[in-house]
């Protein structure tokens, strides 16, 4: 249970610390102290922190508003209208909640605001502290509003650790980005700026597809600070993390709102502006903890997404990727039999296997489906009779320029300011999610792959997937451009629904190739995707991100592991120790094994069924970011079983087996070799083990 303080007001300067903070008024529980002084500057100290903590106090690094040329950061605070109270808050449950206002003045320019803040210290998240700031103009002109700060934040690793400088820290960073870009694990280096835009940044083929996930973190070896919005549906904002010439790290939630967007620009006499709802959550180790929080806090605001997946999700598959674009039905048919033998049950069909984005039927190319629906259909009737279950891959968005849909019924699409169809990194249009009739045709053509083809499914892929433009299509009559920005979810859900009508069992994995998946969209698949790692150290952080958010036990899938001949640089290049090590569904595309790989391979998917580790529970006892070596840990009844990494460890270094109970003695396996190591107690779990690359074990209790 957490103890509630709730020391609203205190003697003015009384409670001033070296820093020259003079505290008016507090809320605090056992975890979290949140303060603020008489200019309603706002500081926040974690108590769980050994030391004064990274999180460092800067009048000059506050939520703000900037109106007509003016920063409004300092309000002068009213101790009257203040309050702070015990109250059950129909999302978050039992909550400490702070109340406070203040007024600001700009009498240059006869401007007068009112900031209000709503602060809120649930029991149940004992880690985090909720921010819900207003501005109401007070004054007879009318503003218009630049920049908005819902919450504001100031870094410092020095201040914990004098012998560090100020920047030395990780991050993981939500922002959608190019392909390869890392998003887990980001370090903070001099000059370094990333403005994490959720909408969509500036050209798409050079810097990403916009959206991602509205999650930033920072942390040192010793704590952690994450930032994010708390809306159920995606916000067009910023998360920009920045490393400031004085060496110190400043995070922010802001938002530009904009009236050509739908947006409240300009706030006439006596209304408001509401920022969103941010929070601030502590943790130690890496994102892990962090980003689970963030992902309760959503789910009790309404945001369903699943904490695991069905029975199916688990099995391990194959994709045709690894025959192209130019893929034959023969190819197909003619790898059946080395499946089997690895015993995998799952032949997904991908890209390739169209005409036209937009259109969806079938490829009449020689090899291919030359009779067109009745082809597909035998195709897949075929699979079925071998034993296989057959996806399909998707991008239900896209739709290009040579598409009978473009030239028949292009007012289902997003169109721009200028009345044109803006492209997307596939140089394709894209159907508007917000729009009833583009929709139905989406609806429709997945009616089409599973009820008409037999289709167990559809894979949905590629960079589109993570956002939508704005769209000013007079066809749409939208009440904003944002409503496509916003009705991405939908599209999802009725993906989702659509296929729990026609399937008892569906099949749905979604990939945003590279990109952060977004929670949105969570609730509506139940496979996620590592999303197109280009190592397996990215593969390895990625599937943690999904395992934190998600759930321990979720199906997260491995990117494929590809023979080591057939590698192009990206997914995973032969690497099984990944995906046993983190606990992944087990993935693959390959066209020819040769002899040797053949046998290695088969032990493997062999050793995947046996020992079931996708379906274990993800424990986060390790730091990706600061300890040595990696180590991941998945727990599969009293067993535990470690992934560990590294190119070359020696002997010489023991490596510490966190999570064994003291007192305990477990039997350690090395199950990658098949051979025991011997002994351990959890006295004294330290290991001294020569590896290069990997190291699995299975501890066992005796």
């Amino acid at each position: 249970m957490i103890l509630f303080l709730t020391i609203a007001f205190v003697v003015p300067h009384l409670a001033e610390w070296a820093s020259g903070f003079a505290t008016e008024s507090r809320l605090e529980t056992g975890q979290i102290v949140v303060e603020y002084d008489e200019k309603m500057h706002r500081r926040v100290r974690w108590l769980a922190a050994d030391g004064p903590g990274i999180l460092a106090f800067d009048a000059g690094v506050q939520e703000s508003i900037r109106a007509n040329g003016t920063t409004f950061a300092d309000f002068e605070l009213d101790l009257e209208q203040g309050q702070v109270q015990e109250i059950e808050h129909p999302e978050f449950g039992a909550s400490l909640e702070g109340v406070f206002a203040g007024t600001a003045y700009d009498p240059e320019n006869e401007l007068r605001l009112q900031r209000r803040v709503r602060v809120l210290l649930p029991r149940d998240f004992p880690e985090a502290v909720i921010f819900e700031n207003s501005y109401q103009n007070l004054g007879e002109k009318r503003i218009q509003i630049e920049r908005a700060d819902g919450l504001r934040i100031l870094l410092d690793r020095s201040r914990d650790e004098p012998e560090a400088r100020p920047y030395q820290l990780a991050s993981f960073q939500g922002g959608a980005y190019e392909w390869g870009r890392d998003y887990a694990l980001i370090w903070l280096e001099p000059g370094f700026s990333q403005p994490n835009f959720q909408g969509l940044v500036g050209d798409r083929h050079e810097k990403g597809p916009g959206g991602g996930m509205p999650f930033v973190d920072v942390w040192s070896p010793r704590m952690g600070v994450a930032a994010a919005h708390l809306e159920v549906r995606p916000q067009w904002v910023w998360l920009p993390v920045e490393v400031r010439e004085d060496r110190r790290v400043e995070v922010s939630v802001q938002e530009r709102p904009q009236k050509r967007l739908g947006q409240k620009e300009w706030l006439e006499p006596g209304e408001t502006f509401h920022t969103v709802m941010t929070a601030l959550i502590f943790h130690r180790l890496d994102f892990h903890d962090a980003l689970h929080t963030y992902g309760r806090l959503l789910r009790a605001r309404g945001l369903e997404i699943p904490e695991t997946s069905p029975s199916l999700l688990y099995e391990p598959y194959w994709k045709s990727w690894s025959f192209g674009l130019d893929f034959t039905q023969q190819q197909i048919f003619d790898i059946l039999p080395e499946l089997r033998a690895l015993d995998i049950r799952i032949a997904n069909v991908d890209d390739g296997w169209f005409d036209a984005y937009g259109d969806w039927q079938p490829h009449r190319g020689a090899g291919k489906f030359p009779g067109g629906d009745a082809d597909m259909r035998a195709f897949v009737r075929r699979l079925h009779q071998e034993g296989f279950i057959s996806n399909l891959w998707w991008y239900p968005l896209g739709v290009e320029a040579e598409s009978r849909l473009f030239r028949e019924r292009s007012q289902l699409l997003v169109k721009d300011e200028e009345g044109k169809f803006p492209l997307d990194g596939r140089e394709l249009y894209q159907l508007c999610p917000a729009y009833a009739p583009a929709l139905e045709h989406i609806r429709q053509t997945l009616v089409r792959f599973v009820a008409d083809w037999n289709y167990d499914g559809v894979y949905l892929d590629t960079h589109g997937l993570s956002a939508v433009p704005p769209c000013f299509n007079p066809a749409h009559e939208h009440r904003s451009p944002l409503e496509s920005y916003q009705a991405l979810p939908a599209m999802f859900r009725l993906i989702s629904e659509t296929l729990e009508e026609l399937k008892e069992e569906p099949w749905l994995e979604v990939c945003i190739c590279a990109a952060p998946h977004s929670p949105f969209n969570m609730p509506y698949y139940p496979l996620a995707n590592a999303s197109d790692p280009v190592d397996p150290k990215q593969t390895r952080r990625r599937i943690k991100v999904e395992k934190a958010i998600r759930g321990p036990t979720f199906a997260v899938g491995d990117a494929y592991q590809v023979p080591i001949q057939e590698w192009e640089g990206y997914c995973n290049p032969e690497d099984f120790p990944t995906t046993f090590g983190t606990g992944a569904q087990l993935t693959t595309f390959f066209g020819d094994l040769s002899p040797n790989q053949k046998g290695q391979w088969q032990d493997w998917f062999q050793k995947y069924r046996r020992l079931d580790l996708a379906r274990g529970e993800y424990l986060n006892l390790y730091d990706l970011a600061f300890d040595r070596p990696e180590i991941h840990v998945v727990r599969q009844g009293e067993d535990l079983y470690y992934g560990i990494f590294a190119e070359l460890w020696p002997r010489t270094d023991p490596i510490e087996l966190r999570g064994l109970a003291p007192g305990w003695l477990y039997e350690v396996y090395d199950y990658e070799n098949d051979r025991p190591l011997g002994q351990i107690s959890g006295n004294d779990p330290f290991l001294r083990a020569a590896f290069k690359g990997s190291l699995l074990l299975r501890l066992r209790p005796l």
